[in-house]
């Protein structure tokens, strides 16, 4: 055992702390400026840099020792795939529905901020290294990660619309956006869970269940509902 074993558990400990704190407080802090001021021109723009200083961090250090370039391989080409999904769901309304993206989310190509395609990567590994840690195989875990990444979707779609993230065509949101998610998610889920790398940091669910934490008190406090 290498002699400064110790010394580096301890620094991944401090270093996963100090991330957890530093989330929790800019997450709280979103909260209680959307709750005061939704209207706030600031929290639109800062909205897709606050996803990438959260997320990217997130992804790095939970970089494998193990197979490390197919944990980055698989990140870009999902994070594509989000987008090619994203971008064909916009043009035709035939993956997702009819939508369309608003401003709060960045600059757009071809209709799709690409921070959302990244955000995909960050809910689905956030899922998937969860449940790589159950006693079950590749499909239990990359069905379960599907149909959490759903859940999460559901909880955060009305506070999407009402925060201008995107819009719908229709008065309610419709079934087949969840359907399309859960699909999505789950071929990215399965090629994750295909990788068979060891879950060592739980950076990316922290940064999911600060979202979904988000999500949850801001559809609660505003009375939003899926319709």
């Amino acid at each position: 055992m290498p002699a400064d074993l110790p010394e580096r558990a301890a620094f991944k400990d401090r270093t996963l702390l100090f991330f957890s704190v530093f989330v929790a407080v800019l997450y709280a802090v979103g909260i209680a400026r959307y709750l005061h001021s939704a209207n706030d021109p600031l929290l639109f723009t800062a909205t897709p840099w606050f996803l990438l200083v959260t997320g990217l961090p997130a992804f790095i250090i939970s970089i494998p020792s193990e197979r490390r370039a197919l944990y980055l391989a698989w990140g870009v080409v999902s994070c594509i795939l989000a987008l090619a999904a994203e971008i064909l769901g916009v043009r035709t309304g035939a993956v997702f529905g009819v939508y369309e993206y608003g401003k709060t989310l960045g600059t757009h190509i071809l209709g799709v901020p690409p921070v959302i395609g990244f955000n995909w990567v960050i809910i689905v590994l956030g899922f998937s290294g969860v449940y790589s840690r159950l006693p079950c195989g590749t499909a239990c875990k990359a069905l379960l990660s599907a149909a959490s990444a759903t859940v999460f979707d559901w909880v955060m779609e009305p506070v999407a619309i009402a925060l201008g993230y995107w819009k719908w065509e229709q008065d309610c949101i419709p079934l087949q956006n969840y359907a399309a998610w859960f699909l999505v998610s789950l071929l990215m889920s399965a090629a994750y869970a295909h990788l068979r790398v060891t879950w060592r940091n739980p950076a990316p669910f922290i940064i999911v269940f600060a979202q979904l934490v988000f999500f949850a008190v801001l559809r609660v406090s505003l009375g939003l509902s899926a319709c």
